[in-house]
């Protein structure tokens, strides 16, 4: 058994990670996704065990509920108890919730404490990288609390985690093992190597492999100005005209190819490349704002000539974003157009704090937010009222389905009507027929976009032509 100093997480508490052994900075992976579940038993036996104490746990409590909890998720011991022996095999790792562990080793001199350890400390971690006997001995001084991590825990994370990650973990579990099996002779570890499947392995070595490259293609692209601007007109219902534009970043390669959007978008939005490429496209929407507006192309519409422009969640930790904004907001200043961001309700779950902090910064420079693909994501409702958007776009399965489903098209009308009492404006995406456009108007969407209006464009194909 290998003791690693510190956990970098706390299951109760927010807390930094800290640097450290192989499973500090691995263990953050390990809490997403279904990890909640039994994190949040836990949190329930919490409420019980504690019975109006904070800090410890009551050591009565503990053998009546010992057979209420699931092992799997959680362990409670008393003071005294071994969690485990030297020269044991090892099965699980674990993360002291509540309570002190002791570790320590005997030999011929007899025993040594090697370390104490306390709340959200990670201990026995060694039993993740094979079924080796354990190097110390592991005792709780105190009535405790443990998170059991077992092999199949890991495994579950590293399968719905970023290929890249997988992969550099999976390499440093094998490679841990090789070192174990050197210094310790005997039958290889068994539950280390099926961590990943080797046919999954070989796609995460394809996959990132193959973000690495994308996205140090990317950083190339933005100093070769590969990447450009189309913007996608939005008209006013029922019949126009075009009262504004969204803008889509293209990447075109010099050779002419295009890497689609699905491809780079992602991996740039998860890395801090969407830092540069958001302040481009966020300068660039502008210059053809200005542009758009100059030629005329906004003097038909009652309201200023607006643009869209997408933001991620990683933008939102950008220093220079409301700099940036501010700066471009001034540029506008005097004309008769005006900038709107769009936002979705993803970036919203776990954003909450900062974007409401955002959007009242943006509504301070004269920053409409919109709500964009409104409905598909997990509690739409709750965000009309903990954020003061501007508006709401509908996704564009929401237009599909209002040429099939009456159901559908109820819906749409509710959401329509809910919107407007809210004094918020409805916009519409994917519009790719007549009928689409016609019954869209007809149920109150205020604006719609989509291929039957115009596809993007570059923002020379946009501009009036000039007289010869």
């Amino acid at each position: 058994m290998g003791v690693v100093g510190s956990s970098p997480i706390a299951p109760t508490k927010t807390r930094k990670p800290r640097s450290g052994g192989v499973f500090r900075w691995c263990w953050p992976v390990l809490v997403p996704g279904p990890a909640a579940c039994w994190v949040c038993q836990c949190f329930q036996a919490d409420a019980i065990i504690h019975n109006q104490t904070k800090n410890r746990v009551q050591r009565m409590d503990i053998p009546l509920l010992r057979g209420a909890i699931e092992e799997r998720y959680c362990r409670l011991v008393e003071a005294g108890e071994v969690l485990f022996r030297q020269g044991e095999h090892g099965d699980a790792a674990y993360v002291i919730d509540v309570g002190v562990v002791e570790i320590y080793a005997e030999d011929a001199d007899g025993r040594h404490t090697i370390a104490r350890l306390t709340e959200n400390e990670l201990f026995g971690e060694m039993a993740l990288l094979g079924d080796s006997r354990r190097s110390a001995s592991a005792v709780a001084l105190e009535a405790t609390r443990l998170l059991v991590i077992t092999p199949d825990h890991l495994r579950e994370r590293l399968e719905s985690a970023d290929p890249l990650t997988r992969h550099l973990l999976r390499t440093l579990v094998l490679r841990s093992r090789e070192l174990l099996q050197r210094h310790r002779p005997g039958p290889a570890p068994s539950n280390g190597a099926d961590l990943i499947a080797e046919e999954l392995a070989a796609n995460d070595r394809r996959l990132a492999f193959g973000r690495v490259r994308i996205e140090q293609a990317m950083e190339l692209a933005l100093q070769r100005r590969e990447f450009q601007l189309y913007f996608q007109p939005v008209l006013r219902l029922p019949a126009g005209p075009v009262a504004g534009y969204e803008a889509l970043i293209r990447w075109i390669k010099p050779d002419g190819s295009r890497v689609p959007p699905a491809e780079f978008i992602p991996i740039a939005e998860s890395s801090d490349l969407i830092w540069p490429i958001g302040r481009w496209v966020l300068e660039t929407a502008v210059d053809g704002l200005l542009r758009l507006a100059q030629s005329g192309l906004g003097e038909s519409v009652d309201t200023p000539l607006f643009m869209n422009v997408n933001l991620s969640a990683r933008q939102l930790q950008d220093p220079e974003l409301l700099p940036l904004l501010a700066s471009q907001v001034a540029r506008l200043h005097g004309r008769h157009c005006r900038l709107k961001l769009e936002v979705t309700e993803s970036l919203m779950i776990g954003n909450v704090a900062l974007m409401q902090d955002f959007i009242v910064r943006c509504r301070e420079l004269g920053v409409p937010v919109v709500l964009d693909d409104f409905g598909t994501g997990y509690c739409s409702l709750s965000y009309l009222h903990l954020f003061d958007v501007q508006a709401m776009k509908l996704d564009r399965s929401f237009v599909r389905g209002i040429s099939v489903s009456r159901a559908s098209e109820k819906v749409v009308r509710g959401i329509v009507g809910m919107a407007h009492e809210l004094g918020l404006e409805v916009v519409v995406e994917g519009v790719e027929t007549a009928d689409q456009a016609q019954q869209a108007s007809d149920l109150g969407v205020d604006f719609a976009q989509g291929f039957y209006f115009a596809r993007p464009a570059p923002l020379d194909e946009l501009l009036p032509a000039r007289a010869p």
